[in-house]
């Protein structure tokens, strides 16, 4: 009896391993097709059907109905956002490149150009100095770099154009980074919370995303070894810090 039970374990072990998929990136790409496509589906019908309705009732000028149509086609606009958000951070788990050595003065100053259009709506400016060569994903730290700095953009003072400033500086087995703005800053309370995801401070709507920026880049620096912090706040501006290992 007690032989059949353990051949029975090891049979059931040995099923269990082979419906396990063959690698992380694998299991990505199933993941990633459930959010974007069984999932995505119903939420993109969703919100079309609610623009179809919506236009009939121009015709009909149901202010009232489309006050309601506007409000489930706001709310699936944002599930979509959420979602895709979701993707992004699953993906730095999985489908990360090699680290390889990187010069971190030259991506910054590609994420400047990339933010070229948003810097000048926004009457900003980007200055970057003195900023090292390490081991990393260089897409990874293009993107833990736009974040910041259109954190930066977004939260700005009213009337006030953006001033940012992106330097590092050397830390025994680290670089930190730190990225200064002159925005509207955040009060000590909110220093944690901001970089859990989807938490948002602000009334819905007033600014676009959907509170996934933060947790993203400190998920990146956290890849490479490092972390991200809020150094310093005030209603004059703020100092975002991050880790990256050094290269040696």
């Amino acid at each position: 009896m007690h032989a059949e039970k353990s051949r029975a374990h090891r049979a059931a072990a040995a099923e269990i391993r082979e419906a396990e998929p063959a690698d992380l990136a694998q299991e990505y790409r199933d993941y990633a097709y459930i959010v974007s496509h069984d999932l995505g589906t119903p939420v993109r019908l969703m919100v079309e059907f609610a623009r179809l309705l919506d236009e009939r009732q121009v015709e009909k000028g149901d202010e009232e109905d489309r006050a309601l149509l506007k409000e489930i086609m706001d709310n699936g606009d944002r599930l979509r956002s959420m979602m895709q958000g979701l993707l992004s951070f699953s993906r730095l788990n999985t489908l990360a490149a090699p680290h390889i050595l990187v010069d971190t003065q030259k991506i910054a100053e590609h994420c400047r150009l990339v933010m070229q259009d948003k810097l000048k709506s926004s009457g900003g400016k980007l200055s970057i100095a003195g900023l090292p060569r390490l081991k990393g994903d260089a897409d990874q730290i293009m993107q833990l770099f736009s974040l910041l700095v259109d954190n930066a953009i977004k939260f700005a003072r009213a009337g006030v154009a953006p001033d940012i400033h992106i330097t590092a500086q050397r830390d025994t087995d680290l670089w930190i980074f730190s990225v200064r703005d002159n925005g509207q800053g955040l009060e000590e309370t909110y220093w944690t919370r901001v970089f859990k995801p989807f938490q948002k401070l602000h009334v819905e709507g007033q600014y676009p995303g959907v509170g996934m920026g933060l947790p993203l880049a400190r998920k990146i620096a956290s890849l490479h070894g490092g972390y991200m912090w809020i150094a310093e706040s005030s209603p004059h501006g703020s100092t975002f810090r991050f880790s990256l290992a050094a290269a040696d």
